[in-house]
């Protein structure tokens, strides 16, 4: 997490100090938008080319697709309550264009069909066996978060948002805990008719927040590595609806949705979709919710696991 931040922390002087070069601001926000796309595709590839994902995602993937949606589900309806009642400046249907909205439905199909080509291109081991997907990641990652960065930096006066709320953006790392734990009890109630997964288990797994490989090691570490694999799964899926829905859906969420959606992946993964869906204030937002939410995690879950 350090690192992460590190590299999100250099962008943003860079993006402060190039901030009024039109070429440059065009040439970032155009970078971000391919940067996602190469990602998806390469975390596809990754997961088409791991025979032991494939596997559990045959036995074990359903669990982990119902319980990431309806959490999922449940932070757009979260942010749609907040924008509403605690923070109307970024209820739905403000400052949308129709354009606009068109644009980023087009975009999200893109991404879409690069993750879905990763997908069946590791599926069918069309690429060299060699290609470490997951490196290349990564590395992808990382240009991600120094081009968040400089998102961040063109506007710095939007660092003032957190100064201006006060303790009110408290509820947004708060939503997102009620949304997704709302969305994976309602998880719970449609799998326990064929399914033995308990209700402290169906939260837990959900408490991961998308931050899949710290819920995967603590589930591991406490014994039970199938519950862990579900959280592996269904955390990975919650961070590709979170890369993916947000054009789509923040017309009914309002700018808060893919903050929101994005859980604890916000702060990095997700950084650069929230940065051109929902623009370079709520960005700060979701840096503060993501940071809030990573801390969370190593306590919730342990919690959630001890009520079984």
């Amino acid at each position: 997490m350090i690192l992460e931040m590190g590299l999100i922390a250099g962008g943003i002087p860079a993006g402060w100090a190039l901030r009024r070069r039109a070429a440059v601001v065009r040439g970032v926000n155009t970078a971000l938008g391919w940067t996602v796309r190469i990602m998806l595709f390469l975390l596809g590839l990754s997961l088409g080319l791991d025979d032991e994902l494939i596997g559990q995602m045959k036995s074990l993937g359903l669990y982990a697709a119902v319980i990431s949606s309806f959490s999922v589900a449940g932070c757009f309806v979260a942010a749609r309550i907040l924008g509403r009642f605690a923070f109307p400046e970024y209820a739905a249907g403000k400052d949308s264009s129709e354009g606009g909205r068109f644009a980023a439905n087009a975009s999200s199909f893109i991404a879409l069909g690069f993750f879905m080509s990763g997908v069946m291109l590791g599926c069918l081991r069309v690429l060299p066996q060699g290609v470490a997907a997951a490196e290349a990641a990564v590395w992808v990652l990382y240009l991600l978060l120094v081009l968040a960065g400089m998102t961040v930096g063109f506007d710095l006066k939007a660092l003032g948002i957190v100064r201006d709320m006060k303790g009110r953006i408290l509820f947004i790392p708060l939503g997102v805990v009620a949304g997704t734990l709302c969305g994976s009890a309602l998880a719970w109630l449609v799998l326990s008719s064929f399914s033995g997964l308990s209700l402290p288990e169906s939260l837990a797994v959900g408490a991961g927040f998308g931050y899949y490989s710290l819920a995967t090691v603590i589930m591991t570490r406490l014994g039970d590595p199938a519950l862990g694999s579900v959280a592996l799964l269904s955390n990975m899926i919650h961070e590709a609806l979170a890369l993916l829905l947000p054009p789509f859906l923040v017309r009914f969420s309002g700018r808060l949705g893919p903050v929101l959606a994005g859980g604890a992946a916000a702060m990095d993964t997700c950084l650069p979709v929230i940065a051109q869906v929902s623009g370079e204030r709520c960005a700060i937002l979701a840096l503060f919710s993501g940071m809030c939410l990573t801390l969370l995690v190593p306590v919730v879950v342990p919690l959630l696991m001890a009520l079984r």
